[in-house]
């Protein structure tokens, strides 16, 4: 029987408001001497979507202070395109994880995003102790920036430092960006692969060489890998004929491109 087209989901990109998505992207630009390839706005991403052949995106916020998480999580749960998938912020000096996690929930809200070098916290910081527990306790799964990052940092998300909050928190869904560890992929095959997480495609492609990429993504478990552009620092139509080009069969394609986000993230369509 001829599987329906795959309607594909983009389990990590990002955008900003209106009123400060052009700063933002600028800044971030610089910062790691990269390119964007759409305004950082939500109609932008809209825009590529559409370009690409993306039904659904998860738009990922970094809440960088305290004071800003609140108000991330309002503008994302108010966005209400059934393309986007909301994701929330979370902050590791945040006074009350518990009630803002609960509320996220309420609202709508899919998921979490913590960036380690954004936010000034390694993965065992005893302050994302409360982060971890909220997560687990209203089931939202976790998004971590994982591995190096394109600019430096003091803080780095390290696979072994990931591994080690998957043995503390066993409840916790974790969801690891960049297969697993930006530039640190044979850290993550010692620590990560294979355990009972799940790992995104996002700016891995060209990055690890093919035969590597598809190799880790074999060895890990295709049924625990999810599609993601990291955009706006990547084109999401290019991304998707990348992966397409790799080798990969019918069934592993469908289920990065579409059925593990939408069975992990309850998405219908």
């Amino acid at each position: 029987m001829r599987r329906p087209t795959l309607r594909i989901i983009d389990a990590h990109a990002h955008a900003f408001p209106d009123a400060i998505a052009g700063k933002a992207v600028a800044a971030l630009a610089a910062e790691g001497d990269i390119a964007a390839h759409y305004d950082g706005t939500i109609g932008g991403l809209l825009a590529a979507m559409e370009r690409g052949g993306i039904a659904r995106t998860v738009v990922a916020p970094v809440a960088t202070k305290p004071s800003q998480v609140c108000g991330v999580n309002d503008w994302m749960a108010s966005l209400g395109d059934p393309r986007i998938v909301p994701f929330g912020a979370m902050h590791p000096d945040f006074p009350d994880p518990d009630a803002e996690v609960r509320r996220m929930r309420s609202l709508g809200i899919r998921g979490i995003k913590l960036h380690s070098q954004h936010q000034g916290f390694t993965p065992t910081d005893p302050r994302m102790t409360p982060v971890y527990a909220a997560a687990a306790e209203h089931g939202l799964p976790v998004l971590f920036h994982a591995g190096s990052y394109v600019a430096r940092h003091e803080t780095e998300a390290h696979p072994a430092e990931l591994a080690a909050v998957i043995d503390a928190h066993p409840s916790l869904t974790c969801i690891m960006a960049h297969m697993g560890g930006y530039l640190e992929w044979e850290a993550v095959r010692e620590h990560l692969c294979g355990r009972s997480v799940y790992f995104d495609t996002a700016y891995v492609p060209r990055n690890l060489p093919d035969d590597e990429f598809c190799a880790l993504i074999r060895d890990h478990g295709v049924e625990r890998v999810l599609f993601g552009t990291d955009g706006p620092w990547t084109d999401a139509g290019a991304e998707v004929a990348y992966l397409r080009a790799m080798g990969l069969t019918g069934d592993e394609l469908a289920a990065i491109l579409h059925d593990n986000a939408a069975a992990l993230l309850g998405l219908d369509g």
